[in-house]
């Protein structure tokens, strides 16, 4: 095969970049390209964002170059409806008909679910802050090369309010836990091959704990946290967890994946 092409589609809007900034984290592109960039030195990449017109109407002639595609988290409630939502749909939609291999995490999973004819919602069982605790695979899962020489039951970096309600009709579970039961699917449309997860295995703790703290304030006036005592003590949780987990092992998701486009 000639150089890796990899094409990412940024999740956030331009002004959304400047508070992730404010809290000292990268843009959620940038902070992939660097994880692809560590699995494979000599990948090229692209981003793009579907909020940008212009940059999409030239990305668009040319989706098959790419070995494949990475859809990012964001900030974005797909269920909002506005005129950028409708973008990112839009462009997941040029995707599929690109006949593209897609690696889609967290906002990823729900606009390529939408896009695809599935539903989200707001998560009944509340939100994963920074972690989710104790994701179990299906035996679909235990046998799927997107957690080729993974446990059986982890803890890795995740951040949502909203799930995967109702996925795509063709749609395989790879894995769940107690709040979110689609946490990972593969799911097929036309010639495209989606590899979905309702988490982030391209973003550390440190990372989550920064976007924490920094939204604390919110986080706490919205009821997800009583007060910040509360902030505080599930930060601690998130450290330990920090303490456990390997680089090798959070990643180990993209880098199945980056291979499973090289074939």
């Amino acid at each position: 095969m000639n150089k890796l092409k990899v094409l990412i589609v940024e999740g956030n809007t331009n002004e959304e970049n400047v508070n992730f900034n404010a809290a000292g984290c990268v843009p959620q592109s940038e902070n992939f390209k660097l994880h692809v960039k560590k699995i494979e030195p000599n990948c090229e990449i692209e981003i793009v964002a579907p909020g940008d017109d212009q940059s999409i109407f030239k990305i668009i002639k040319s989706l098959k170059k790419y070995n494949g595609i990475i859809l990012t988290g964001s900030t974005l409630r797909v269920n909002d409806n506005s005129s950028e939502i409708k973008k990112h749909i839009q462009f997941a939609k040029k995707c599929f008909e690109s006949e593209q291999k897609i690696f889609a995490a967290c906002w990823g999973l729900q606009i390529t679910v939408t896009a695809a004819g599935g539903k989200c919602r707001v998560s009944p069982n509340g939100a994963h802050i920074g972690i989710a605790q104790d994701i179990k695979l299906t035996e679909e899962g235990k046998k799927h090369n997107l957690y080729s020489s993974k446990v059986h039951k982890f803890s890795t970096p995740a951040f949502n309010h909203d799930e995967v309600e109702v996925p795509p009709s063709n749609s395989i579970l790879l894995a769940s836990d107690e709040i979110n039961k689609f946490m990972a699917l593969q799911f097929n449309v036309g010639k495209s091959e989606i590899w979905g997860l309702q988490y982030h295995p391209e973003i550390p703790y440190d990372y989550m704990i920064k976007l924490i703290k920094h939204r604390s304030k919110g986080l706490v006036d919205k009821r997800v946290f009583r007060d910040i005592n509360e902030v505080n003590s599930h930060i601690r949780v998130i450290e330990k967890a920090k303490i456990k987990l390997k680089d090798d092992t959070r990643t180990l998701e993209l880098r199945n994946w980056l291979n499973h486009i090289k074939q």
